[in-house]
């Protein structure tokens, strides 16, 4: 390959790689970073996308390990992660009636927090949320 091909071919790899990550609005392209972010952290510790939950609006990822059997359909059956806003992850907790107040950490709290969330099952001390 001539110099002249290489220099062509490298400018184009850098247009097409700039387009790529700029085809999206600014702050929708920084929700996707967060939400990608976050899904990397969790998916390989067990989380699972729920894709019955989710929406245009928010992302939900449920843990099944934390899965237990519920009578009535307003108790939360396993612990889920929502996420409208990437920086303020929130998490209710397996057992959690309707009404019960859900767990809101940053990005980082959450990741510390996760074996303590991921551990939690009905009857346990609720962890603190910020």
């Amino acid at each position: 390959m001539s110099r002249a091909s290489a220099a062509k071919k490298a400018r184009r790899k850098r247009r097409r790689d700039a387009r790529n990550e700029a085809w999206l609005p600014g702050d929708v392209h920084a929700d996707v970073v967060g939400v990608a972010r976050i899904a990397d952290e969790i998916v390989p510790r067990g989380w699972e996308f729920d894709r019955a939950y989710s929406t245009d609006a928010f992302v939900t990822w449920y843990f099944e390990p934390s899965g237990t059997e519920v009578a009535d359909e307003s108790v939360e059956a396993v612990t889920r992660i929502w996420v409208t806003d990437p920086l303020a992850p929130h998490v209710i907790l397996v057992g959690s009636g309707e009404n019960a107040d859900d767990l809101v950490f940053t990005v980082d709290e959450l990741f510390a927090r996760l074996p303590e969330i991921e551990a939690y099952r009905p009857g346990d001390a609720l962890p603190a949320a910020v």
